[in-house]
């Protein structure tokens, strides 16, 4: 059983390295490097929604807390959400790559109408522009996970994938970025088939 949460008054002098050197737990002054322990848990409340996750660092031998914190909640899709998150205005909606973002509302809006809310997509656009989010996907070799969701529910033409395919866009993109487009949509929007 863990007992009081406390973060200070764990001992241990900067020194040489040696195991007399190292932190000791407040209460039970064992050596932490042998007994620390992480555990990530739920918290306990009244509502329905999922519980807040907890990181707990704690003396694997008397249980005393060292550290908690929350563990901060991804992005993920999220399906049928009543509060629904907008693509950001581009900085220049007169460019190509303006007009290209406010593409890309349109297919997050689309997106969203069929049954499936791209945060992440949504999040990359609104930190680093269509264009930069498009671009950052490919160098990482990223799939987002929206893409082979549309494909299998019979929508590609509302992936970005499709998109940048598009003619209109061809000053934005590389070939090989149309290439590796395509070769997306051919695997049925899956990272690897």
């Amino acid at each position: 059983m863990m007992r009081a949460c406390h973060t200070v008054g764990i001992s241990g002098d900067a020194g040489t390295g040696s195991a007399a050197d190292d932190p000791i737990c407040p209460d039970c002054r064992r050596p932490l490097r042998e007994t620390v322990r992480n555990q990530t848990i739920g918290a306990v409340g009244a509502s329905e929604r999922p519980a807040t996750q907890i990181a707990v660092t704690y003396c694997g031998s008397c249980g005393w807390t060292l550290a908690a914190a929350r563990v901060p909640r991804m992005p993920m899709p999220v399906f049928g959400m009543e509060d629904r998150p907008e693509v950001a205005d581009p900085e220049d909606p007169d460019t190509v790559g303006g007009q290209f973002q406010l593409r890309c509302r349109e297919l997050v809006s689309d997106t969203m109408t069929a049954g499936f809310t791209p945060g992440g997509w949504i999040g990359l656009i609104n930190s680093m522009g269509a264009v930069g989010a498009a671009q950052h996907l490919f160098s990482t070799g990223r799939v987002l996970p929206v893409t082979p969701w549309l494909v299998d529910h019979g929508r590609p033409e509302l992936t970005m994938e499709h998109e940048i395919t598009q003619p209109q866009w061809a000053d934005l993109f590389t070939d090989q970025d149309r290439a590796e487009a395509a070769r997306r949509l051919k695997r049925g929007g899956h990272p690897s088939v």
